[in-house]
């Protein structure tokens, strides 16, 4: 879970913060006004964040797109109940996994 820290308090800690960042691979999350306006995570963190922002839409996993759209949303609970109901009422299908260590949806819903 990330550290919430106001922009005065960044700038008294930005030493501290850094090597939090760095060295206990925290993520700090800076606000201004109860604002979050900008986070300090460490290099892992970032090549992670810039090897994923430089896959191409085909190599994105598809929920990964799906839930790109769904971004903004704030009733991403209530949408996900929808699509629970829709498919216990829909009939039965054939779906194919690429990954065979995923847990199923249905298990994580108990």
């Amino acid at each position: 879970m990330p550290i919430v820290v106001s922009a005065a308090e960044a700038k008294r800690k930005f030493s501290e913060i850094i090597g939090r960042a760095a060295y206990g691979r925290e993520r700090i999350i800076i606000e201004r006004k109860g604002k979050p306006m900008a986070a300090v995570i460490g290099m892992e963190d970032l090549r992670c964040l810039e090897a994923f922002e430089g896959r191409s839409e085909s190599e994105t996993h598809p929920i990964m797109r799906a839930f790109g759209g769904w971004a903004d949303r704030r009733d991403l609970d209530e949408l996900l109940e929808e699509i629970y109901i829709a498919r216990e009422q829909a009939p039965g299908r054939e779906v194919e996994l690429s990954c065979s260590s995923w847990t199923p949806i249905t298990a994580l819903r108990s």
